[in-house]
C-alpha cells in the first residue's frame, strides 16, 4: 500500500514538471516573450537579454491564428520581477500590461 501511494506521488510530481516545463518552453519560443523582455528591459534600462523568464511563476498562453494571450513573470538581474500581460488582436501581439510584483 506505501509502495503505490510513493508511485502515485511520483508520478503526479513528474507530470507537474512536465507540464511547466513544456509551458516554459512553449512561452520562451513565442513573439510575447521577446516583447515582454523588450519592455521590461526598457523600463529598467537593461539588456532585454538579461531579463529572463521566473521559473515555477503562474502563466497561461494561448494562441490562435488571430487572437491570443499570454500571463507570465520575467526578472530582471536586479531580482525586481514583472507580470507581462499580452494580448493578440488582428494576428499582432501587444503588451498591455507591466504590473511589477
Amino acid at each position: 500500500m506505501r509502495g503505490k501511494l510513493i508511485g502515485a506521488i511520483a508520478f503526479v510530481t513528474a507530470i507537474s514538471i512536465s507540464i511547466a516545463a513544456t509551458g516554459q518552453l512553449w512561452i520562451k519560443n513565442s513573439e510575447p516573450f521577446e516583447l515582454g523582455r523588450s519592455a521590461v528591459g526598457s523600463k529598467l534600462n537593461v539588456q532585454a537579454t538579461a531579463v529572463e523568464l521566473k521559473r515555477f511563476a503562474p502563466f497561461r498562453f494561448a494562441d490562435s491564428d488571430f487572437s491570443g494571450e499570454a500571463l507570465f513573470v520575467l526578472c530582471a538581474p536586479e531580482s525586481r520581477c514583472f507580470t507581462v500581460v499580452a494580448k493578440k488582436r488582428d494576428a499582432r501581439w501587444s503588451i498591455v500590461d507591466l504590473v511589477e510584483r
